[in-house]
């Protein structure tokens, strides 16, 4: 039973009636994984060939640069699915370094079984879609907001387009001379803008470390 609560309240299963459900239990095979503490779930550049559900924990979600030359830390908890768009399409490859904040409790279902699920399920292959549309949609949407006209939004906008929410704590591991460049500022205008948001308590910066308690309230 806690099982099935648990798969009922994924999104890609959510909407699907009792029924479907111990159907799908009956026929599909699951694989189950725990996590410790700090022990990596997935690494970047590792291969997607299955769907894998956090059911339960947190976990930290770090994304670095193509080059390397910067990361930003999230925190995902379950239930939550680990990059389904990266299943299909042209990179078959996670992004992200996922690693376990709390005891984790992963559930996997091979992409084949996903496919024959979506095939037999109209609710379920709606779903999926509706994840894959959405993340799409926040992907792109920023792209064609308005620039900022000052210092202090053209840093809180270079942090808020790289999270993958909008909310809660982010970590960002970034040298002052790269975020200048990224940003298209000087240094010393950087850290007056830095400085100036750290005053405010909108976050904390040190030795090439930001970390935003809200990112909301930015």
């Amino acid at each position: 039973m806690i099982f099935y609560n648990k798969l009922a309240a994924t999104p890609l299963f959510q909407g699907l009636t009792n029924s479907d459900l111990t159907q799908i239990i009956g026929q599909t095979k699951f694989s189950f994984y725990k996590f410790a503490s700090d022990k990596t779930i997935r690494n970047e550049g590792e291969p997607c060939r299955s769907m894998a559900f956090l059911l339960s924990g947190t976990a930290r979600v770090i994304t670095y640069s193509d080059d390397h030359g910067f990361s930003i830390e999230e925190t995902i908890a379950a239930p939550y699915i680990l990059q389904p768009e990266r299943l299909f399409g042209l990179n078959q490859r996670y992004t992200h370094n996922f690693i376990a904040s709390s005891e984790c409790d992963i559930m996997e279902i091979d992409k084949n079984d996903i496919l024959r699920l979506t095939d037999e399920f109209v609710i379920l292959r709606i779903n999926l879609l509706n994840i894959i549309s959405t993340l799409s949609q926040k992907a792109t949407r920023p792209l064609w907001q308005p620039s900022p006209d000052n210092d202090e939004g053209r840093i809180i906008r270079f942090l808020k387009s790289r999270c993958s929410s909008p909310v809660g704590k982010k970590t960002i591991r970034i040298k002052m001379t790269r975020l200048a460049q990224e940003t298209g500022l000087g240094r010393l205008a950087v850290s007056k803008e830095l400085n100036r948001l750290q005053e405010r308590g909108l976050l904390v910066f040190s030795r090439g470390i930001i970390t935003i308690t809200n990112m909301e309230k930015l």
